[in-house]
Protein backbone atom coordinates (compact mmCIF):
# COMPACT_ATOMS: atom_id res chain seq x y z
CA UNK A 1 0.00 0.00 0.00
CA UNK A 2 1.35 3.44 -0.92
CA UNK A 3 1.92 5.99 1.87
CA UNK A 4 -0.85 8.15 0.37
CA UNK A 5 -3.33 5.29 0.42
CA UNK A 6 -2.40 4.37 3.97
CA UNK A 7 -2.89 7.97 5.09
CA UNK A 8 -6.24 8.20 3.34
CA UNK A 9 -7.53 5.03 5.00
CA UNK A 10 -6.24 5.80 8.49
CA UNK A 11 -8.81 7.10 10.94
CA UNK A 12 -7.83 10.25 12.85
CA UNK A 13 -7.38 9.79 16.58
CA UNK A 14 -8.48 12.22 19.24
CA UNK A 15 -6.18 15.22 19.33
CA UNK A 16 -4.53 14.41 16.02
CA UNK A 17 -5.15 16.34 12.80
CA UNK A 18 -3.84 14.03 10.09
CA UNK A 19 -3.84 16.26 6.98
CA UNK A 20 -0.65 18.20 6.34
CA UNK A 21 1.63 19.00 9.28
CA UNK A 22 -0.84 21.10 11.27
CA UNK A 23 -4.54 22.01 11.29
CA UNK A 24 -5.63 23.66 8.05
CA UNK A 25 -2.27 23.19 6.36
CA UNK A 26 -2.04 22.29 2.66
CA UNK A 27 -0.85 19.35 0.59
CA UNK A 28 -0.21 19.11 -3.16
CA UNK A 29 -2.39 16.81 -5.23
CA UNK A 30 -1.28 14.72 -8.23
CA UNK A 31 -3.69 14.20 -11.14
CA UNK A 32 -3.30 12.88 -14.69
CA UNK A 33 -2.91 15.40 -17.48
CA UNK A 34 -6.35 16.32 -18.89
CA UNK A 35 -7.43 13.79 -21.49
CA UNK A 36 -4.86 11.19 -20.44
CA UNK A 37 -6.02 7.83 -19.04
CA UNK A 38 -5.28 6.69 -15.53
CA UNK A 39 -2.19 4.63 -14.85
CA UNK A 40 -2.67 1.01 -13.84
CA UNK A 41 -2.42 -0.25 -10.29
CA UNK A 42 -3.73 0.86 -6.94
CA UNK A 43 -4.95 -0.78 -3.78
CA UNK A 44 -7.87 1.26 -2.43
CA UNK A 45 -11.16 -0.51 -2.94
CA UNK A 46 -14.83 0.19 -2.22
CA UNK A 47 -14.79 -1.71 1.06
CA UNK A 48 -11.86 0.36 2.35
CA UNK A 49 -13.51 3.64 1.44
CA UNK A 50 -16.85 2.57 2.90
CA UNK A 51 -15.20 1.66 6.21
CA UNK A 52 -13.55 5.07 6.48
CA UNK A 53 -16.69 6.99 5.45
CA UNK A 54 -18.89 5.18 7.95
CA UNK A 55 -16.41 5.73 10.77
CA UNK A 56 -16.08 9.41 9.89
CA UNK A 57 -19.84 9.84 9.92
CA UNK A 58 -19.92 8.36 13.42
CA UNK A 59 -17.08 10.62 14.55
CA UNK A 60 -18.84 13.65 13.07
CA UNK A 61 -22.03 12.85 14.98
CA UNK A 62 -20.13 12.38 18.24
CA UNK A 63 -17.76 15.31 17.73
CA UNK A 64 -14.28 14.81 16.32
CA UNK A 65 -12.41 16.71 19.03
CA UNK A 66 -9.55 16.86 16.53
CA UNK A 67 -8.87 20.58 16.46
CA UNK A 68 -10.22 23.66 18.09
CA UNK A 69 -12.54 25.93 16.12
CA UNK A 70 -10.71 28.59 14.13
CA UNK A 71 -11.00 32.08 15.61
CA UNK A 72 -9.27 35.41 15.17
CA UNK A 73 -6.10 35.25 13.09
CA UNK A 74 -6.49 31.51 12.47
CA UNK A 75 -9.60 32.16 10.38
CA UNK A 76 -7.41 33.37 7.51
CA UNK A 77 -5.52 30.06 7.52
CA UNK A 78 -8.80 28.15 7.65
CA UNK A 79 -10.25 29.98 4.65
CA UNK A 80 -7.01 29.63 2.70
CA UNK A 81 -7.18 25.88 3.38
CA UNK A 82 -10.78 25.81 2.16
CA UNK A 83 -9.92 27.80 -0.96
CA UNK A 84 -7.04 25.56 -2.06
CA UNK A 85 -8.26 22.17 -0.82
CA UNK A 86 -11.84 22.77 -1.94
CA UNK A 87 -10.62 23.56 -5.44
CA UNK A 88 -8.46 20.42 -5.47
CA UNK A 89 -11.55 18.36 -4.62
CA UNK A 90 -13.45 20.17 -7.38
CA UNK A 91 -10.78 19.21 -9.92
CA UNK A 92 -11.26 15.54 -9.02
CA UNK A 93 -15.03 15.90 -9.27
CA UNK A 94 -14.68 17.49 -12.72
CA UNK A 95 -12.47 14.60 -13.79
CA UNK A 96 -14.94 12.00 -12.49
CA UNK A 97 -17.79 13.89 -14.13
CA UNK A 98 -15.96 14.11 -17.47
CA UNK A 99 -15.23 10.37 -17.36
CA UNK A 100 -18.89 9.58 -16.69
CA UNK A 101 -20.06 11.91 -19.48
CA UNK A 102 -17.61 10.28 -21.91
CA UNK A 103 -18.83 6.79 -21.03
CA UNK A 104 -22.43 7.93 -21.40
CA UNK A 105 -21.77 9.43 -24.85
CA UNK A 106 -19.93 6.27 -25.93
CA UNK A 107 -22.83 4.06 -24.84
CA UNK A 108 -20.68 2.27 -22.27
CA UNK A 109 -22.06 0.91 -19.02
CA UNK A 110 -25.58 1.16 -17.63
CA UNK A 111 -27.24 4.38 -18.81
CA UNK A 112 -29.44 4.79 -15.73
CA UNK A 113 -26.48 4.24 -13.41
CA UNK A 114 -24.22 6.65 -15.28
CA UNK A 115 -26.95 9.29 -15.45
CA UNK A 116 -27.54 9.16 -11.71
CA UNK A 117 -23.77 9.24 -11.10
CA UNK A 118 -23.45 12.40 -13.21
CA UNK A 119 -26.16 14.07 -11.13
CA UNK A 120 -24.33 13.09 -7.94
CA UNK A 121 -21.08 14.62 -9.17
CA UNK A 122 -22.80 17.92 -9.98
CA UNK A 123 -24.36 17.85 -6.50
CA UNK A 124 -20.92 17.35 -4.96
CA UNK A 125 -19.54 20.27 -6.92
CA UNK A 126 -22.39 22.48 -5.67
CA UNK A 127 -21.21 21.66 -2.16
CA UNK A 128 -17.64 22.59 -3.03
CA UNK A 129 -18.79 25.96 -4.37
CA UNK A 130 -20.33 26.64 -0.97
CA UNK A 131 -17.23 25.41 0.83
CA UNK A 132 -14.63 27.37 -1.15
CA UNK A 133 -16.80 30.49 -1.05
CA UNK A 134 -17.49 30.35 2.69
CA UNK A 135 -14.92 32.99 3.69
CA UNK A 136 -15.88 36.55 4.51
CA UNK A 137 -15.37 39.45 2.11
CA UNK A 138 -12.41 40.84 4.07
CA UNK A 139 -10.38 37.63 3.71
CA UNK A 140 -11.37 37.18 0.08
CA UNK A 141 -10.46 40.70 -0.97
CA UNK A 142 -7.51 41.08 1.39
CA UNK A 143 -5.85 37.68 0.96
CA UNK A 144 -7.33 35.33 -1.63
CA UNK A 145 -7.99 37.58 -4.59
CA UNK A 146 -4.65 39.44 -4.38
CA UNK A 147 -2.85 36.08 -4.25
CA UNK A 148 -4.26 35.22 -7.69
CA UNK A 149 -3.20 38.55 -9.15
CA UNK A 150 0.33 38.05 -7.83
CA UNK A 151 0.70 35.08 -10.16
CA UNK A 152 -0.94 36.74 -13.16
CA UNK A 153 -2.76 40.04 -13.54
CA UNK A 154 -5.65 38.38 -15.40
CA UNK A 155 -5.82 35.12 -13.42
CA UNK A 156 -9.15 33.43 -14.09
CA UNK A 157 -11.01 30.20 -13.47
CA UNK A 158 -11.28 29.69 -17.23
CA UNK A 159 -7.65 28.49 -17.11
CA UNK A 160 -8.53 25.38 -15.10
CA UNK A 161 -7.16 22.45 -17.15
CA UNK A 162 -9.85 20.00 -15.96
CA UNK A 163 -12.81 22.29 -16.64
CA UNK A 164 -13.20 22.30 -20.48
CA UNK A 165 -14.77 18.79 -20.68
CA UNK A 166 -17.56 19.86 -18.28
CA UNK A 167 -17.88 23.52 -19.27
CA UNK A 168 -20.85 22.98 -21.57
CA UNK A 169 -22.79 21.12 -18.89
CA UNK A 170 -22.32 23.78 -16.22
CA UNK A 171 -23.19 26.59 -18.60
CA UNK A 172 -26.49 24.84 -19.31
CA UNK A 173 -26.02 24.89 -23.04
CA UNK A 174 -27.13 21.33 -23.63
CA UNK A 175 -28.35 18.53 -21.40
CA UNK A 176 -26.23 15.41 -22.01
CA UNK A 177 -28.04 12.26 -23.20
CA UNK A 178 -28.90 11.08 -19.70
CA UNK A 179 -31.74 8.70 -18.97
CA UNK A 180 -35.14 10.38 -18.91
CA UNK A 181 -35.53 9.53 -15.22
CA UNK A 182 -32.49 11.72 -14.39
CA UNK A 183 -32.89 14.63 -16.81
CA UNK A 184 -34.94 16.89 -14.53
CA UNK A 185 -32.76 16.17 -11.49
CA UNK A 186 -29.60 16.96 -13.44
CA UNK A 187 -31.03 20.23 -14.75
CA UNK A 188 -31.98 21.23 -11.20
CA UNK A 189 -28.46 20.54 -9.92
CA UNK A 190 -26.85 22.46 -12.79
CA UNK A 191 -29.15 25.42 -12.09
CA UNK A 192 -28.30 25.13 -8.40
CA UNK A 193 -24.58 25.34 -9.20
CA UNK A 194 -25.21 28.56 -11.11
CA UNK A 195 -27.34 29.96 -8.29
CA UNK A 196 -24.64 29.18 -5.72
CA UNK A 197 -21.92 30.66 -7.93
CA UNK A 198 -23.88 33.88 -8.22
CA UNK A 199 -24.64 33.89 -4.50
CA UNK A 200 -20.98 33.42 -3.59
CA UNK A 201 -20.03 36.22 -6.00
CA UNK A 202 -22.62 38.48 -4.39
CA UNK A 203 -21.23 37.63 -0.96
CA UNK A 204 -17.55 38.16 -1.77
CA UNK A 205 -17.06 40.39 -4.80
CA UNK A 206 -17.84 44.09 -4.97
CA UNK A 207 -20.45 44.47 -7.68
CA UNK A 208 -21.49 40.82 -7.35
CA UNK A 209 -19.56 39.41 -10.32
CA UNK A 210 -17.01 36.65 -9.95
CA UNK A 211 -13.52 36.78 -11.40
CA UNK A 212 -14.55 34.02 -13.81
CA UNK A 213 -17.65 35.87 -15.00
CA UNK A 214 -15.77 39.14 -15.33
CA UNK A 215 -13.16 37.75 -17.71
CA UNK A 216 -14.84 34.94 -19.61
CA UNK A 217 -16.34 37.24 -22.24
CA UNK A 218 -12.95 38.85 -22.80
CA UNK A 219 -11.02 35.58 -23.09
CA UNK A 220 -10.16 33.98 -26.41
CA UNK A 221 -11.17 30.34 -26.67
CA UNK A 222 -7.58 29.34 -27.52
CA UNK A 223 -5.84 28.90 -24.19
CA UNK A 224 -2.03 28.91 -24.01
CA UNK A 225 -0.73 25.90 -22.11
CA UNK A 226 1.15 28.27 -19.81
CA UNK A 227 -2.13 29.52 -18.34
CA UNK A 228 -3.10 26.01 -17.26
CA UNK A 229 0.34 25.53 -15.71
CA UNK A 230 -0.01 28.80 -13.78
CA UNK A 231 -3.45 27.70 -12.56
CA UNK A 232 -2.11 24.30 -11.43
CA UNK A 233 0.84 25.94 -9.71
CA UNK A 234 -1.46 28.20 -7.71
CA UNK A 235 -3.66 25.32 -6.54
CA UNK A 236 -0.71 23.00 -5.74
CA UNK A 237 -1.69 20.57 -8.48
CA UNK A 238 0.95 18.31 -10.02
CA UNK A 239 0.45 16.44 -13.30
CA UNK A 240 1.81 12.90 -13.71
CA UNK A 241 0.60 9.38 -14.55
CA UNK A 242 -1.49 8.27 -11.58
CA UNK A 243 -4.01 5.47 -11.08
CA UNK A 244 -7.71 5.95 -10.42
CA UNK A 245 -7.14 4.30 -7.03
CA UNK A 246 -4.50 6.89 -6.12
CA UNK A 247 -6.84 9.68 -7.18
CA UNK A 248 -9.55 8.15 -4.99
CA UNK A 249 -7.07 8.03 -2.08
CA UNK A 250 -6.19 11.70 -2.47
CA UNK A 251 -9.87 12.61 -2.74
CA UNK A 252 -10.80 10.71 0.42
CA UNK A 253 -7.86 12.20 2.32
CA UNK A 254 -9.12 15.69 1.57
CA UNK A 255 -12.71 14.81 2.30
CA UNK A 256 -11.69 13.57 5.73
CA UNK A 257 -10.07 16.93 6.42
CA UNK A 258 -13.15 18.80 5.17
CA UNK A 259 -15.40 16.70 7.41
CA UNK A 260 -13.22 17.48 10.44
CA UNK A 261 -13.19 21.17 9.55
CA UNK A 262 -16.96 21.39 9.17
CA UNK A 263 -17.53 19.49 12.41
CA UNK A 264 -15.31 21.99 14.26
CA UNK A 265 -16.22 25.23 12.51
CA UNK A 266 -19.47 24.89 10.59
CA UNK A 267 -19.74 26.31 7.08
CA UNK A 268 -19.78 30.01 8.02
CA UNK A 269 -17.63 30.49 11.13
CA UNK A 270 -17.08 34.20 10.54
CA UNK A 271 -20.41 35.37 9.12
CA UNK A 272 -23.66 36.46 10.71
CA UNK A 273 -26.97 35.54 9.14
CA UNK A 274 -27.30 39.04 7.69
CA UNK A 275 -24.01 38.58 5.78
CA UNK A 276 -25.31 35.61 3.78
CA UNK A 277 -27.02 36.86 0.58
CA UNK A 278 -30.54 35.88 -0.30
CA UNK A 279 -29.33 33.54 -3.07
CA UNK A 280 -27.57 31.40 -0.47
CA UNK A 281 -30.54 31.30 1.93
CA UNK A 282 -32.95 29.59 -0.45
CA UNK A 283 -34.29 26.15 0.58
CA UNK A 284 -32.47 24.26 -2.18
CA UNK A 285 -29.14 25.86 -1.23
CA UNK A 286 -29.70 25.15 2.46
CA UNK A 287 -30.50 21.53 1.59
CA UNK A 288 -27.23 21.33 -0.34
CA UNK A 289 -25.39 22.80 2.65
CA UNK A 290 -26.95 20.18 4.93
CA UNK A 291 -26.01 17.44 2.46
CA UNK A 292 -22.44 18.65 1.87
CA UNK A 293 -20.51 16.01 3.82
CA UNK A 294 -22.74 13.13 2.75
CA UNK A 295 -22.51 14.20 -0.90
CA UNK A 296 -18.72 14.21 -0.74
CA UNK A 297 -18.57 10.74 0.76
CA UNK A 298 -20.98 9.42 -1.87
CA UNK A 299 -18.51 10.69 -4.47
CA UNK A 300 -15.62 9.06 -2.59
CA UNK A 301 -17.40 5.73 -2.80
CA UNK A 302 -18.14 6.22 -6.50
CA UNK A 303 -14.49 7.14 -7.15
CA UNK A 304 -13.43 3.91 -5.46
CA UNK A 305 -15.76 1.86 -7.67
CA UNK A 306 -18.79 1.36 -5.46
CA UNK A 307 -22.10 1.22 -7.38
CA UNK A 308 -24.34 4.22 -6.78
CA UNK A 309 -27.11 2.28 -5.03
CA UNK A 310 -24.62 1.01 -2.46
CA UNK A 311 -22.96 4.42 -2.21
CA UNK A 312 -26.36 5.89 -1.30
CA UNK A 313 -27.26 3.08 1.08
CA UNK A 314 -23.97 3.50 2.93
CA UNK A 315 -24.67 7.17 3.62
CA UNK A 316 -26.37 8.32 6.77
Amino acid sequence: MTPGAAAALALPTTGSWDFSDYPYGLEPITLPHPGEPYATGGCVGPADVTRVCEALHTRADEGFEITRPAVGHTLERLFWFRWITGHQISFVIWRLLADALARLSAGEGDREELSAEITQHVRGYCGMLLYTGSCDRAVYNGTIRPSMYRLHSTFTGTWAPDYPPVRSLFRGRKVPPVAASQADALVREVRLSSQIHLGVASKLVTGGRSLLQRTVAERDTAQPRMWGAVFDCYFLTLRAPVSSSEVASQLLRRQKAVAMDLAANGLYPAAGADEIPEELRQPDVLACEEDLTDALFRIARLAAGLPLDRARAAAR
